[in-house]
């Protein structure tokens, strides 16, 4: 297996554990247990650990390791704000351009979610909440404004994994209903009801954020 092939794996596998908040922010890493967990030598992680870094996911810290980055609340906002500014073009496009909601993968996307939270698998609820929200940015017709919400779509999952984590004790799959009556207001071609929702949906995110710095 070349250097590159390992680097590869190296990433994609501590990747993977950031987005799903096995390792938490201000968790500190180790080159040398990382090798070890992975069975490969440091190079290919510290490859993996520069393109991480690259992305803000994490810092190196000379003499002391890699710390898993904190998520600030000013990313939390902005990320929730394009989102919901996303939401809200699609319905303009909809009215006013005569373009139409994939009201069938809508659909699927809700039921799976629904699903997700009776098998309480958090990880697959949010997933299929984002599918529901790109399916319905997608109406707008609009590749640019897809590639900007795929390349938000880890963030987004790994501040829902990290607040999950955090917040045992708190209600979670919130999205479940939001997503409801989002799609009963499509059904019903209520644009202005649609865009009432998200930007209701806004609002109560920002101030929680504002308040608990949670996602």
């Amino acid at each position: 297996m070349t250097q590159n092939s390992l680097v590869d794996i190296a990433y994609t596998t501590i990747r993977e554990n950031l987005i799903t908040a096995n390792y938490m922010p201000g968790l500190l890493l180790s080159e040398n247990v990382l090798a070890k967990e992975l069975n490969m030598s440091r190079t290919p992680i510290r490859g993996a650990i520069s393109r991480l870094e690259s992305e803000g996911f994490v810092t190196s810290i000379k003499n002391r390791g890699i710390i898993v980055k904190e998520i600030s609340m000013k990313e939390l906002l902005d990320i929730s704000q394009v989102i919901f500014f996303l939401q809200e073009f699609s319905v303009d496009e909809v009215e006013a351009r005569g373009h139409s909601f994939d009201l069938d993968n809508l659909k699927m996307y809700l039921d799976l979610q629904l699903e997700a939270e009776m098998n309480d698998d958090y990880y697959k609820y949010i997933q299929y909440h984002l599918l529901f929200t790109r399916c319905m940015i997608s109406s707008a017709n609009n590749k640019t404004m897809l590639e900007f919400m795929d390349s938000l779509k880890d963030k987004f999952v790994r501040m829902a994994m990290v607040n999950w984590k955090l917040t045992p004790n708190q209600k979670h799959y919130s999205a479940n209903q939001l997503n409801k009556l989002i799609y009963e207001a499509i059904c019903s071609q209520n644009y202005s009801g649609i865009k009432q929702i998200c930007k209701e949906t806004f609002l109560k995110n920002r101030e929680r954020i504002i308040l608990s710095t949670a996602f």
